[in-house]
């Protein structure tokens, strides 16, 4: 199954990068015991000087939101060079765990959450089994609009969110692929990239770079390790930015029973000259 880019059709309308062309076997996935699966781990490093990436600018809420947020296209932890939100994935998985009831998207910032951002998504990037439902929960007092493209630049979800705490939950058959945009309609600074699988083996590094897959059925697998451009291009006419390509790491590894394979990632895999660039009005 071929995927072309998205980027080409989402130049239109949205902060954008290159999808990746996903092997996404199209059959049913199946559900089976897994029996003392095996575990896979590791960490995502930053290899060199960490670029300084300009902000992004706010045109909407400011009086909450502030002038400019931080981008979350790049982030580092300094002290052990972990790289956050590398999405790390299997291909080609026909069988194996249960999925999640639902998988969750948050907009805003709340205590309960440490890892909620204020005037942002808190999941910048979004893994997601595409025969589950998504939950989108905003969490803040400030209207949301998640909207979500698929291949091709056609609308997966598009959901005006006024309600504080208020759960909406949608399932997105045509998912299909890594890389897809989903943004704010309301704020232009609120951007990301979702992942639409069969099957549920995937994960995304956390503040430290860290990752852990489990429950994985023993054979020999291609490991995935996707991290989007981090270099802004240009911006569009709502002033979104537009991002360089994304850096991709592939890996074939063989799992076990009962075993854990550590597999570690170092981005990024290209010199990328990051050009300061903040949006004008």
């Amino acid at each position: 199954m071929r995927f072309r880019s998205l980027c080409a059709a989402l130049m239109t309308t949205a902060f954008c990068a290159l999808t990746v062309p996903l092997a996404i076997a199209l059959a049913e996935y199946e559900v089976i015991e897994v029996t003392n699966g095996g575990t896979i781990k590791g960490t995502a490093t930053w290899k060199g000087e960490i670029p300084k990436i300009p902000p992004i600018k706010v045109f909407k809420h400011m009086d909450t939101c502030g002038q400019t947020v931080k981008s979350p296209v790049l982030q580092v932890d300094p002290a052990s060079m972990g790289l956050r939100f590398v999405l790390v994935y299997l291909e080609n998985v026909e069988k194996g765990k249960v999925p999640e009831k639902n998988y969750p998207l948050h907009m805003g910032q709340i205590k309960s959450r440490p890892d909620s951002e204020l005037c942002n998504f808190e999941e910048h990037v979004f893994p997601f089994v595409r025969t589950r439902p998504v939950a989108l929960q905003n969490v803040e007092k400030l209207l949301h609009n998640p909207h979500g493209f698929a291949e091709g630049n056609t609308t997966l979800f598009n959901v005006a969110m006024p309600d504080p705490m208020k759960i909406v939950e949608k399932t997105f058959l045509r998912t299909h692929g890594v890389g897809l945009h989903f943004q704010c309609d309301t704020h232009v600074h609120m951007n990301g990239y979702m992942a639409g699988f069969d099957h549920p083996y995937f994960a995304v590094t956390d503040h430290k770079g860290r990752f852990e897959i489990t429950g994985v059925p023993p054979g020999q697998y291609k490991l995935v390790l996707w991290h989007e451009g981090y270099s802004t291009k240009e911006f569009m006419q709502d002033h979104r930015p537009v991002f360089d390509e994304p850096h991709v790491i592939t890996k074939d590894i063989e799992v076990k029973e009962g075993d854990t394979v550590e597999v570690n990632g170092e981005f990024p895999i290209r010199p990328v000259k990051v050009e300061w660039k903040v949006a004008s009005e």
